[in-house]
């Protein structure tokens, strides 16, 4: 444990003659229940300095003596590539004896942070690190990569092991810089890699695009959660990931088991190729698209056979159109980032909730831009009644009562047109704004009396109303 060897150096040494191990332990005991909840450690940062059992372990030996008395402090092993001992490795997964472990691989965030760092030893000590892990795959409930390079990631194809109890398996990379160095242009004819209590995957687009090739994703009948990231494409020996693979993935498990409720795609090139003919069943609860090109994000939408799913959540920071995307059937739609030509894309859609995050380009001529565009002879977006808006600051009090107003105005006409109807013309009637511009007292009352719900906070003076 040469890490925490080292680690002691640096602390002031505590006088701890006058404490027991019995007294030590029962302190470390309430330590783990605040760390834990029904079993299973509290979700945290692995760049945390306080993290149990390493921060108390770091201390002193006599500390770090009780604490490797107890199996179950160890179940969650941290292995920072920057500061841990590959030696210290062994001896943290043999401290938690035959229990369930969770683990995470991941490097300093200031390397994380720099896109552009160059390390060639990464890729070396991730491999000596998953060497020591796989023995224990039998009994690991998570397992997370968090590194800079893809080409440094464990390669899924020479994961041939069981895992039972695996309920996370996290591949994740800042780059994509090509293959892991021993992948060649085969596929295993065959390969085991089970898994069948899992239930969050998150792969880079490398390791995605072999377990398609593979056929095993669509054979994961628990996974609940996906998320495929970091892929720009290329020409590489192992092919290339298209769009009809995520997309037929999510259709095949939504058909076979009905269990996966949500989908990420991150900062992915495809090449946009859909060979389904009759379109992908992507009804699940949620999808996230985030840095995905305009284009593959209607291409989606434009092959789906049914309902999209409920809650819709795009984000992008380059200031993409989003107008030609026909955003139909999502019960909320969520636009993170400085979109243009938004009030287009708005009037396409057919949800209950619009949710806009982090834009500046959302200010007073969008919002009129939406009710300008409106058709006087049907009623747009007919299912309408809840706006939040997030931290963008460019717009004003004024500018959305107008927006009410006219969405009153609207409903009224659809309902004078055909009483009898039985679809529902929604007014806006409850608007949240977190983040915004100052508002006057008088705008405040007048959004109240228009509004069954109403929230602002302003990002200046952090006052609520």
């Amino acid at each position: 444990m040469s890490e925490i060897h080292a680690s002691c150096r640096n602390h002031r040494r505590t006088n701890n003659r006058g404490l027991p191990p019995e007294l030590l332990l029962l302190i470390f005991e309430h330590v783990y229940a605040d760390s834990t909840l029904n079993g299973e450690w509290i979700a945290c940062s692995p760049q945390s300095r306080a993290l149990f059992p390493f921060a108390p372990a770091a201390v002193c030996k006599a500390w770090r003596d009780v604490l490797a008395s107890v199996p179950r402090f160890w179940t969650r092993i941290i292995i920072n590539l920057d500061t841990t001992k590959l030696s210290d490795i062994d001896t943290y997964l043999h401290l938690s004896q035959k229990l369930p472990f969770e683990i995470t691989v991941t490097r300093d965030q200031r390397i994380l942070s720099y896109s552009r760092t160059k390390n060639d030893d990464e890729g070396v000590q991730a491999t000596a690190a998953m060497v020591q892990i796989v023995p224990h795959l039998h009994r690991c409930r998570s397992l997370c990569f968090q590194l800079l390079r893809s080409s440094s990631l464990p390669a899924l194809r020479y994961l041939d092991v069981r895992a039972p109890l695996l309920k996370q398996l996290k591949l994740q990379c800042g780059i994509d810089d090509g293959e892991h160095p021993l992948i060649g242009s085969e596929v295993p004819e065959q390969w085991r890699f089970h898994a069948p209590a899992l239930r969050h995957l998150f792969l880079n687009g490398r390791n995605f695009r072999d377990a398609c090739a593979l056929h095993w994703v669509e054979q994961l009948p628990s996974l609940e959660d996906l998320c495929v990231s970091r892929y720009h494409g290329g020409k590489h020996r192992t092919g290339e990931l298209h769009l009809h693979d995520v997309l037929l993935v999510v259709d095949r498990l939504h058909r076979y088991f009905g269990i996966l409720r949500k989908l990420t795609l991150q900062d992915i090139s495809f090449d946009g190729i859909l060979t389904q003919q009759d379109g992908y069943d992507i009804q699940i609860e949620a999808m996230s698209l985030l840095s995905i090109n305009p284009s593959t994000v209607c291409a989606i939408f434009m092959s789906k056979t049914g309902p999209a799913p409920r809650l819709v959540h795009i984000k992008h920071e380059l200031s993409p159109s989003i107008c030609h995307i026909h955003l139909t059937q999502a019960d909320t739609l969520v636009l993170e980032g400085s979109f243009s030509f938004i009030a287009e894309a708005i009037n396409t859609w057919d949800g209950d909730c619009l949710s806009i995050k982090n834009c500046p380009t959302f200010n007073d001529r969008t919002i009129r831009n939406i009710y300008r565009s409106w058709n006087p002879n049907t009623l747009t977006s007919p299912s309408w009644s809840r706006l939040e808006i997030e931290n963008c600051t460019n717009f004003s009090a004024e500018a959305l009562l107008d927006l009410i107003n006219a969405r009153d105005d609207a409903v009224q006409r659809a309902r004078d047109r055909d009483p009898a109807s039985q679809v529902p013309f929604n007014s806006l009637q409850d608007l949240q704004v977190h983040g915004g511009p100052p508002i006057s007292p008088e705008d405040t009352e007048a959004l109240r009396a228009k509004l069954l719900a109403f929230g602002w906070h302003e990002a200046a003076t952090g006052i609520t109303h």
